[in-house]
This record gives C-alpha cells, structure tokens and sequence, in this order.
C-alpha cells in the first residue's frame, strides 16, 4: 500500500475508560440494532426466526418519558429524575465501574450521589427516600432537576467525561 491510497490518519489521546466505553456502547447499539431488525423480521410472517430468549429493554426509547437524557450518545428517558439517573448509572456501571467507586467518594452536600448501602446516601435522616438501581448502587429518590445537574457533573468530574458534551441533561419546557 502506498502512502497515496492509505486513509488519513488521526491519532487521539483518551483515557483507556473512555476508549472501552465506547466500544462497548458500540456492542450495546449493535445488539439493540440486532433486537429490532429481529423484531421487524418476526412482524413479517413469511420468514421463521429462532427465538434466544428476551430482547433487552432498549435504553435509547425516551420518546414517552417525561424527564431526558443523554450519555454517550445514547438517549435515556425516565419517567421521574431518579429513574433517569439510576438508567446512567447502571450504564456507567456497565462500561466504567471505577467512575462509580469514584463518584461513591464524593458527596453533593450532605447526601452522597452513589452508594453501597441504602443508609449511605442520606446520612443520619432515614426518613428520605432512596432507590435500589439495577447494578446494585443507592441513589437518592428526593432529587430535583438542579440535583440531577450536580450528580451529572459529578459522574463527569468522576470519569473523566465533559458534561454538556459526553452527558447532557434535557430540560423539558
């Protein structure tokens, strides 16, 4: 191959975090493609398909949610703001769990964004709410819009993202 025909090249200093991220929100979009193409296939009955098992819950369906985001390009709906976090932060689970441990170290006044026990989060007033995510962390379930934006930033500052770019919060109007 001569230099004449080689594609241009552009080489990118990342984090090795951020590199796997991405690819594995690149498998995640290509399963999620998978799912629907196999689905759009089923609705055709001239054509058998074999049956694996579950399709996943798409992540990047919000359309119907009240409350919008985005993490990596993907759009996360929730029909509360705990439920739009908890999604990125079992997204964050799955793809950069040493963000989480991070995040779990910080704390947004009082209360902490992420933690391992329920009793973590909202030290000394047992009272407030918290919600188990799927990957198994605490959050707050008393959290407001601008609260979303601080535990947002925080993830960024934890896992080296920028927000407003790589995470993006949506406010409704």
């Amino acid at each position: 191959m001569t230099p004449a025909t080689q594609e241009p090249t552009v080489l990118v200093r990342m984090p090795v975090h951020l590199v796997d991220a991405i690819l594995k929100m690149r498998d995640s979009l290509d399963r999620d493609l998978m799912a629907s193409l196999a689905a759009s296939i089923a609705g055709d009955a001239n054509v058998k398909i074999k049956e694996t098992g579950t399709l996943p819950k798409p992540l990047n369906e919000p359309r119907h949610h009240k409350y919008k985001a985005e993490y990596l390009g993907v759009s996360i709906g929730g029909r509360t703001l705990p439920d739009v976090f908890a999604a990125i932060v079992d997204l964050t689970a799955e793809i950069a769990p040493e963000a989480l441990e991070r995040l779990a170290d910080m704390r947004a006044r009082s209360r902490r964004y992420v933690a391992r026990n329920p009793e973590a989060i909202h030290p000394g007033n047992k009272e407030l709410p918290t919600k188990r995510t799927t990957s198994g962390w605490w959050i707050s379930k008393n959290i407001g819009q601008e609260d979303l934006m601080r535990a947002l930033k925080a993830l960024c500052d934890a896992s080296g993202l920028r927000f407003g770019t790589d995470v993006r919060f949506i406010v409704q109007s």
